[in-house]
């Protein structure tokens, strides 16, 4: 595996890299901003999967490629929603990138962390609202065909915005990279988390998910490692000893527990409707409970790319707290809710300046969109109608015009024949009244009414002037002869 990349360094000529997360057997995980996205805060999880040697990177690249694929198909408020997958190449690299939504808050194990400093661990009544919460997630992944693989409380976050739990660092791509590279078994998910069938067999199936879930509520509630609580001859999770709960929940959480898939609940809804029965009034008090004294330890581990998990807890017993401490309580609580809210006035006040200078901005590029479509044909009208009219015929040419009544001097057309015109008029009346004779003794108007009649007239007039040049022509002729 190469160097990771400097802070500062653009990838895919986008992303730039914030600072590593983490690192495991195939890749980092970086923190990044989108610079496409108003500089959006984002998780990149590297993928190199030639470092395992070339006759696996092949196999591997395209197990990882098509888990990742499935995963973007997923969509659910409480899953980081899968952006991008990319391929990079370097000077001696080749890496593989799926992009995430950065999810803001702390994990579940950091929680319980900041609990112990305090002496302090999980209540059942937290326990039961975080598996309330939890459990519909699980239900939709597994009804996508979907096994997340390493439910642990480092891979569950408490959502700062809205306080929900989201569920990260889906097994499933690790799954797919193991597999490529090891065996056809995948062997994915922590010790004291993952069920037996999981680890020695590979083999991971809903109630699998629902047994690390149980396990994770387990060290939630009493602190303690999980390796620690398991009885390593009968594999028996040992754990009521270290926790007050009540019998109906306690009987839940061992049945989740099971070490027969079979005997577990089918599924994650089966749960919650297990989880229903459970008084929502729980008999605990109404701090969290004390850490017990832990009197065992467990080795480091570190597995499946994962940070090394604590080697040790806190092994102090409880005790009465000075009435010193307890008398900065309230300020202390003062303060942090003081800049909790500022913090959210703050927050609310930069999204609202940044939703209205991307919706001035979108508005003005309309308007000068507009404007420039608007010039452009004022510009471009004048350039093209020309070439567009000459190529268009003629109305003239296609349409043809009705006749119009020519203006003839009649008079002069009947001294060129030497033919009497009043007798020649008479000639043309007598003609048009005997075809209209209900106008005889109506002269013709200048109306719009009569210009039918008129039309005709000059018609009848124009044949008999074509009759009489036609006899003069002929008379000319005979006498020619």
């Amino acid at each position: 595996m190469g160097l990771p990349f400097p802070d500062g360094t653009i990838v895919q000529n986008r992303y730039r890299i914030l600072r590593v997360l983490g690192q495991g057997g195939f890749g980092r995980t970086y923190l990044a901003q989108d610079t496409n996205r108003f500089n959006e805060i984002c998780v990149l999880k590297e993928f190199e999967p030639r470092s395992q040697g070339a006759k696996h990177a092949d196999k591997a690249e395209e197990l990882f490629t098509r888990e990742a694929k499935v995963l973007h198909q997923l969509q659910h408020p409480q899953i980081p929603q899968f952006r991008e997958l990319f391929q990079v190449k370097t000077q001696n690299r080749e890496l593989l990138f799926l992009v995430q939504d950065y999810v803001e808050g702390k994990t579940y194990e950091e929680l319980l962390n900041d609990r112990m400093r305090q002496n302090l661990t999980f209540s059942e009544q937290e326990a039961v609202q975080l598996l309330q919460q939890i459990l519909p997630v699980l239900e939709y992944i597994h009804r996508s065909g979907i096994v997340h693989r390493d439910i642990s409380p480092d891979n569950i976050i408490l959502r700062e915005w809205d306080q929900k739990p989201v569920l990260i660092d889906f097994g499933v791509v690790k799954a797919a990279a193991t597999q490529a590279v090891h065996s056809a078994q995948t062997l994915v998910g922590k010790p004291g988390y993952a069920p037996v069938e999981q680890l020695h067999k590979g083999k991971a199936e809903p109630s699998s998910d629902l047994y690390a879930l149980a396990v994770t509520i387990i060290v939630l509630l009493t602190g303690r490692e999980a390796q620690s609580l398991f009885d390593p001859r009968t594999l028996n999770c040992e754990w009521k000893q270290y926790a007050r709960t009540s019998p109906l929940f306690a009987q839940v959480i061992d049945r989740m527990l099971n070490t027969r898939p079979s005997d577990r609940y089918p599924s994650a809804q089966s749960v919650l409707d297990a989880l229903s029965m459970v008084s929502p009034i729980v008999t605990v008090q109404s701090s969290p409970p004390k850490l017990q004294p832990q009197s065992t330890t467990a080795g480091t581990i570190a597995f499946a790319g994962k940070r090394q998990y604590r080697s040790t807890m806190a092994t102090t017993g409880s005790y009465p707290r000075p009435w010193f401490e307890a008398a900065f309580d309230l300020p202390l609580a003062l303060i942090n809710g003081t800049y909790k809210a500022l913090k959210s006035v703050f927050r609310l006040m930069f999204g609202i300046v940044r939703f209205t200078v991307f919706g001035i901005s979108k508005l003005v590029l309309k308007i000068l969109f507009w404007i420039l479509a608007i010039v452009s044909l004022i510009w471009l009208v004048p350039q093209v109608f020309p070439y567009v009219a000459r190529s268009i015929p003629s109305l003239d040419k296609v349409i043809p015009k009705p006749q119009t009544v020519q203006a003839i001097d009649y008079e002069e057309e009947c001294r060129k024949l030497g033919i009497d015109y009043t007798a020649f008029i008479a000639e043309v009346n007598d003609r048009f009244y005997r075809k209209y004779p209900d106008r005889r003794g109506k002269p013709l108007s200048q109306s719009q009414a009569d210009e039918r009649l008129r039309s005709e007239w000059h018609r009848m007039a124009q044949t008999l002037l074509d009759q009489k040049a036609a006899e003069r022509r002929s008379q000319r002729k005979v006498a020619e002869f």
